[in-house]
Protein backbone atom coordinates (compact mmCIF):
# COMPACT_ATOMS: atom_id res chain seq x y z
CA UNK A 1 0.00 0.00 0.00
CA UNK A 2 2.80 2.27 0.47
CA UNK A 3 3.89 2.06 -3.00
CA UNK A 4 -0.05 2.78 -4.37
CA UNK A 5 0.06 6.08 -2.18
CA UNK A 6 3.07 8.03 -3.04
CA UNK A 7 2.69 7.15 -6.73
CA UNK A 8 -1.22 9.32 -6.16
CA UNK A 9 0.64 12.01 -3.54
CA UNK A 10 3.28 12.23 -6.82
CA UNK A 11 0.56 12.56 -9.51
CA UNK A 12 -1.32 14.60 -7.71
CA UNK A 13 1.83 17.18 -6.74
CA UNK A 14 2.86 16.57 -10.26
CA UNK A 15 -0.77 17.68 -11.53
CA UNK A 16 -0.91 20.51 -9.12
CA UNK A 17 2.39 22.00 -10.86
CA UNK A 18 1.45 21.27 -14.46
CA UNK A 19 -2.30 23.08 -13.72
CA UNK A 20 -0.85 25.71 -12.18
CA UNK A 21 1.78 25.91 -15.24
CA UNK A 22 -0.91 25.63 -17.48
CA UNK A 23 -3.07 28.69 -16.25
CA UNK A 24 -0.29 31.42 -15.75
CA UNK A 25 0.83 30.73 -19.20
CA UNK A 26 -2.58 31.18 -20.46
CA UNK A 27 -2.56 34.35 -18.66
CA UNK A 28 0.06 35.16 -20.24
CA UNK A 29 -0.99 34.23 -23.37
CA UNK A 30 -4.15 36.71 -22.58
CA UNK A 31 -2.24 39.28 -21.41
CA UNK A 32 0.29 39.27 -24.47
CA UNK A 33 -2.62 38.88 -26.85
CA UNK A 34 -4.45 42.10 -25.34
CA UNK A 35 -1.40 44.27 -25.37
CA UNK A 36 -0.66 43.39 -28.83
CA UNK A 37 -4.33 44.49 -29.86
CA UNK A 38 -4.16 47.40 -27.90
CA UNK A 39 -0.24 48.20 -29.37
CA UNK A 40 -2.01 47.96 -32.81
CA UNK A 41 -4.89 49.77 -32.77
CA UNK A 42 -3.94 52.61 -30.47
CA UNK A 43 0.21 52.92 -31.11
CA UNK A 44 0.53 51.36 -34.75
CA UNK A 45 2.99 49.29 -32.89
CA UNK A 46 3.27 45.54 -31.81
CA UNK A 47 6.12 44.18 -28.78
CA UNK A 48 8.97 43.13 -30.42
CA UNK A 49 9.16 39.14 -30.60
CA UNK A 50 5.09 38.91 -29.38
CA UNK A 51 4.17 36.49 -31.79
CA UNK A 52 7.32 33.97 -31.37
CA UNK A 53 6.25 34.59 -27.83
CA UNK A 54 2.92 33.89 -28.16
CA UNK A 55 3.61 30.47 -29.94
CA UNK A 56 5.59 29.23 -27.66
CA UNK A 57 3.68 29.84 -24.90
CA UNK A 58 0.97 28.07 -26.82
CA UNK A 59 3.33 25.05 -25.95
CA UNK A 60 3.22 25.96 -22.05
CA UNK A 61 -0.23 25.52 -22.07
CA UNK A 62 -0.66 22.31 -24.12
CA UNK A 63 1.60 19.97 -23.20
CA UNK A 64 1.16 20.60 -19.53
CA UNK A 65 -2.41 19.96 -20.47
CA UNK A 66 -1.35 17.02 -22.03
CA UNK A 67 -0.28 15.54 -18.63
CA UNK A 68 -3.15 16.53 -16.92
CA UNK A 69 -5.22 14.61 -19.33
CA UNK A 70 -2.93 11.39 -18.81
CA UNK A 71 -3.12 12.03 -14.50
CA UNK A 72 -6.92 12.00 -15.25
CA UNK A 73 -6.99 9.25 -17.27
CA UNK A 74 -8.82 10.94 -19.84
CA UNK A 75 -6.30 11.03 -22.87
CA UNK A 76 -6.93 9.43 -26.05
CA UNK A 77 -7.28 5.77 -25.83
CA UNK A 78 -5.99 3.96 -29.11
CA UNK A 79 -7.17 0.51 -28.19
CA UNK A 80 -9.84 -1.17 -29.21
CA UNK A 81 -10.21 -2.88 -25.82
CA UNK A 82 -10.97 0.68 -24.29
CA UNK A 83 -12.83 1.75 -27.13
CA UNK A 84 -15.40 -1.08 -26.37
CA UNK A 85 -15.30 -0.22 -22.49
CA UNK A 86 -15.40 -3.78 -21.11
CA UNK A 87 -13.73 -3.23 -17.47
CA UNK A 88 -11.78 -6.65 -17.31
CA UNK A 89 -10.18 -5.62 -21.12
CA UNK A 90 -9.29 -2.66 -19.72
CA UNK A 91 -7.29 -3.90 -16.75
CA UNK A 92 -5.64 -6.32 -19.26
CA UNK A 93 -4.31 -3.54 -21.58
CA UNK A 94 -3.89 -0.88 -19.10
CA UNK A 95 -0.65 -2.16 -17.94
CA UNK A 96 1.14 -2.92 -21.11
CA UNK A 97 -0.71 0.10 -23.30
CA UNK A 98 0.68 2.28 -20.40
CA UNK A 99 4.09 1.10 -20.33
CA UNK A 100 4.45 1.26 -24.39
CA UNK A 101 3.16 4.79 -24.29
CA UNK A 102 5.72 5.47 -21.42
CA UNK A 103 8.38 3.75 -23.78
CA UNK A 104 7.19 6.60 -26.94
CA UNK A 105 7.29 9.53 -24.79
CA UNK A 106 11.02 8.31 -23.19
CA UNK A 107 12.50 8.41 -26.85
CA UNK A 108 10.36 11.87 -27.55
CA UNK A 109 12.07 13.30 -24.41
CA UNK A 110 15.73 12.04 -25.53
CA UNK A 111 14.64 13.83 -28.92
CA UNK A 112 13.38 16.79 -27.12
CA UNK A 113 16.50 17.12 -25.12
CA UNK A 114 18.79 17.07 -28.07
CA UNK A 115 16.65 19.52 -29.82
CA UNK A 116 17.04 22.09 -27.06
CA UNK A 117 20.84 21.48 -26.64
CA UNK A 118 21.40 21.92 -29.93
CA UNK A 119 19.24 25.54 -29.78
CA UNK A 120 21.00 26.48 -26.89
CA UNK A 121 24.40 25.90 -28.23
CA UNK A 122 22.91 27.96 -31.29
CA UNK A 123 20.49 30.55 -30.25
CA UNK A 124 18.42 32.22 -33.04
CA UNK A 125 18.29 36.02 -33.67
CA UNK A 126 15.32 36.07 -31.26
CA UNK A 127 17.63 35.55 -28.19
CA UNK A 128 18.35 33.21 -25.07
CA UNK A 129 15.55 33.15 -23.79
CA UNK A 130 13.38 31.47 -26.61
CA UNK A 131 15.75 28.63 -25.64
CA UNK A 132 14.58 28.45 -22.46
CA UNK A 133 11.39 28.54 -23.70
CA UNK A 134 11.62 25.73 -25.67
CA UNK A 135 13.03 24.06 -22.51
CA UNK A 136 9.11 23.03 -21.98
CA UNK A 137 9.51 20.38 -24.60
CA UNK A 138 11.85 17.95 -23.01
CA UNK A 139 10.73 18.64 -19.48
CA UNK A 140 6.82 18.26 -20.79
CA UNK A 141 7.57 15.01 -22.17
CA UNK A 142 9.21 13.81 -19.20
CA UNK A 143 6.59 14.35 -17.33
CA UNK A 144 4.14 12.60 -19.45
CA UNK A 145 6.67 9.59 -19.23
CA UNK A 146 6.44 9.78 -15.49
CA UNK A 147 2.63 9.67 -15.70
CA UNK A 148 2.46 6.96 -17.96
CA UNK A 149 4.76 4.59 -15.90
CA UNK A 150 2.46 6.35 -12.47
CA UNK A 151 -0.72 4.97 -14.50
CA UNK A 152 1.40 1.37 -15.25
CA UNK A 153 2.25 1.15 -11.91
CA UNK A 154 -1.52 2.33 -10.26
CA UNK A 155 -3.24 -0.42 -12.86
CA UNK A 156 -0.91 -2.93 -11.54
CA UNK A 157 -1.72 -2.14 -7.85
CA UNK A 158 -5.53 -2.18 -8.69
CA UNK A 159 -5.52 -4.95 -10.69
CA UNK A 160 -4.07 -7.51 -8.31
CA UNK A 161 -6.29 -5.36 -5.36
Amino acid sequence: MGVLRACRWLEQALTRVELGTALLAFAAMLVLSVSDIVGRNLFNATLPGGDVMLRQLVLWVALPGAALAVAAQRHLHLDPANLAGRPRWQKLTAIPFNLAAALVCALLTHAAWAYWQDEWQHPSAEGAWLAWMALILPVAFGLLTLHFLLRAILANQEKAA
